[in-house]
């Protein structure tokens, strides 16, 4: 982003103009936040910061680790179930015309839900709850809804890497939010549900598709709907890797120390971020599935 665009986003995330640290460090917003994007774009050791920046590194992490609870406290209604505005019926209506548009059999699909592993080192007593036995690795899992537009509109987590991802799923309350909000009232009053369409774990019902199981038995419809379907539902595979990306330090497993860092809040703010700069200049999903993301005065609301 430009130098405009940072100072813009430190008034929209409603970051305070002088921040003083509990250690008494003292930095302004602009600053605070440029030394938090600084930390996030490099997986190199936090020296390096310090010889560009001419802050110590005890300040450094101080100020990051501050602003990191800061933003995931202020703008974490933006990672739940944003009904009044992204997820309105008007957005729902929106993102499932776009999806008919670009070939999907169904104009009531608005997203897709599925669960990323976030790996860190092995913490020094209870490593079991976050061991997962599929990736062999000492992991904190999150699950992700994806709408076309590029937005990561809904993250749950953390929670311990052993659990399957129907746990999240469950414990997320995402199946409550869509039986209450994911409706649609047609032309002559009835309720339409929408959908979201995840993989065969998830289960059928109104809000969720699967694709169709028996690869034996599919007729060509069958396997036409798993392959037009399947090739959307890499999005939130994109998203994923996006955030990644974007931000190499969350891809150093070996500094999250779960006992020793706030490493949950460094991803949910690691996906507000990655959403901020979509808003600012439209990611491969947006642009896929010609779908403008809104602005970035738009997306920070409370």
């Amino acid at each position: 982003m430009t130098a405009g665009q940072l100072l813009n986003l430190v008034d929209v995330l409603r970051i305070p103009a002088i921040i003083i640290t509990e250690h008494r460090y003292r930095f302004t917003g602009t600053e605070a936040l440029g030394l938090l994007l600084a930390r996030f774009r490099t997986g190199a050791d936090q020296y390096q910061l310090q010889a560009m920046y001419g802050r110590s590194q005890s300040a450094i992490s101080t100020i990051v680790n501050w602003l990191v609870k800061f933003l995931d406290e202020k703008w974490k209604h933006l990672l739940d179930w944003d009904y009044e505005h992204l997820l309105s019926p008007e957005k729902l209506r929106i993102y499932g015309q776009t999806l008919y548009n670009q070939g999907a059999p169904l104009d009531t699909v608005f997203g897709w839900p599925d669960c990323t592993k976030f790996f860190t080192c092995r913490p020094f007593q209870y490593q079991r709850l976050v061991y997962n036995g599929h990736s062999r690795a000492h992991c904190l899992k999150f699950q992700a809804i994806v709408i076309p537009c590029g937005i990561i509109v809904n993250l749950f987590g953390p929670i311990e890497g052993q659990r399957h991802d129907m746990t999240l799923w469950k414990e997320s309350g995402v199946a409550e939010n869509l039986a209450m909000h994911a409706f649609i009232t047609d032309d002559a009053g009835v309720q339409c549900p929408y959908q979201v369409y995840g993989d065969a774990a998830y289960g059928l019902s109104p809000h969720v598709l699967i694709p169709f199981s028996g690869s034996e038995a599919r007729t060509p419809y069958e396997r036409a709907w798993n392959g037009i379907m399947g090739k959307n539902h890499v999005s939130v595979e994109n998203a994923f890797a996006i955030v990644l990306m974007l931000w190499p330090f969350l891809r150093t497993w070996w500094k999250m120390k779960i006992y020793g860092s706030p490493i949950g809040q460094y991803y949910r703010v690691g996906v507000l971020l990655t959403n901020a700069v979509n808003c600012i200049s439209p990611n491969q999903i947006a642009q896929r599935f010609d779908c403008q993301p809104p602005s970035i005065e738009e997306y920070f609301h409370d």
